[in-house]
């Protein structure tokens, strides 16, 4: 795994560098603003960036142009947004793992990560240990149902403000034709839903729970909750509302309002996996096993699911928003430039810890045998 996770980092800091170096393709950028491959530089990062510092984004001053000032903003929120929920599904899937090891008896050895890279070994380590206790014990059944997020809502609104987007909830739902309306629907959404469906699906469902009703992605229309963006109808209070009439006047908007829903779904309050855990065992071995999965599953599923499934979509907005701003930069100071490569470096040092963490969640669950599907 320590192969894997190299692998992993040579590529993604080769992608941060490129981005970086883009920028000083067309940009001079200022002495005091080091592009080197270390990762976000201490300089972006502090002085020449003191919003990365501070954690709070939107609404600061980057450049004169008010457009790019709001689409910057919401990048560099965005970017911010996904480090943090990185570094805390790292630390978090190490931990599980870990715990879960020391209940089983695995020699501490095993159990402590390469210096640059604290979740493989140990997870790696788990799930042989699992595979042999299964094997010696007989089998193990463990369903679970994914977990169940909601966007913040109240994020969303204030960001797309500063994009210039329309946010008077009551004026957008008045103005807006209905099959252009799409937002958060605080009620039951009846129509298509980017996110997971809970109820009814006209269509395909991704998961099930044990009474047939979706609680996954939907390929067709939803009648139920939505726990992210609605479209066309909702039962209930939209929250967030936009209209995609006024969104195609402006790709650069479209874009920032993107962002904007991207941050606003990493921020997102999830309630954890649910577990179903049946083993035809009674062996204390197997015991022990099924308490620890029990304690500790749930923290590494909600890294698989939430990084590698629930988020990706997110994360590649981020990502091409970055992309296409390092080629609009010409002219806007070196405080933008700094912070958009502060953002960029953090989102390939971010972009490691999810393939980690995701590879390594998988390797515990996958020897466990755990499906999604839980009642």
């Amino acid at each position: 795994m320590k192969t894997v996770f190299v692998r992993y980092r040579l590529h993604l800091v080769a992608f941060a560098i490129a981005l970086i170096t883009g920028l000083a393709c067309d940009i001079a950028l200022p002495t005091s603003v080091p592009t080197s491959a270390g990762g976000v530089s201490q300089a972006a990062s502090g002085a020449a960036c003191p919003e990365w510092g501070r954690g709070n984004v939107i609404g600061a001053s980057f450049t004169g142009d008010a457009q790019l000032n709001a689409d910057i903003a919401a990048f560099v929120q965005a970017s911010l947004d996904i480090q943090r929920l990185a570094d805390q599904s790292y630390a978090n899937v190490t931990a599980a793992c870990v715990k879960i090891g020391r209940d089983l008896g695995v020699p501490d050895a095993q159990l402590k990560g390469d210096p640059n890279d604290s979740a493989s070994k140990p997870c790696a380590a788990v799930g042989a240990q699992i595979e042999a206790i299964i094997q010696a014990n007989g089998a193990l059944k463990v369903n679970y149902q994914p977990p169940r997020c909601q966007m913040d809502a109240s994020f969303k609104s204030k960001c797309e403000a500063e994009c210039g987007l329309e946010v008077d909830p009551g004026k957008v739902v008045a103005s807006c034709e209905p099959a252009k309306l799409s937002g958060y629907c605080q009620g039951k959404c009846q129509g298509q839903c980017e996110g997971t469906c809970t109820g009814e699906c006209q269509g395909q469902c991704s998961v099930k729970d044990a009474q047939g009703r979706c609680v996954g992605e939907c390929k067709g229309t939803c009648s139920g909750s939505c726990d992210a963006t609605c479209h066309a109808k909702c039962e209930g209070t939209w929250k967030a509302p936009r209209c995609e009439v006024e969104v195609e006047q402006s790709q650069i908007k479209a874009e920032c309002s993107a962002n904007c829903e991207a941050s606003a779904n990493i921020r997102a309050s999830c309630q954890p996996p649910k577990l179903d855990i049946q083993a035809q065992a009674s062996a204390a071995a197997m015991q022990t096993l099924v308490a620890s999965l029990k304690a500790n599953l749930p923290a590494l599923l909600q890294a698989q699911i939430r990084l590698g499934q629930q988020l990706s979509g997110q994360i590649r907005v981020i990502t091409t928003t970055g992309n296409r701003l390092k080629g609009q930069l010409k002219g806007a100071g070196s405080k933008a430039i700094a912070c958009v490569s502060t953002a960029v470096s953090a989102m390939a040092q971010a972009s490691v810890k999810i393939n980690v963490s995701v590879k390594a969640s998988a390797s515990v669950s996958g020897k466990a045998g755990a499906k999604a599907g839980a009642g």
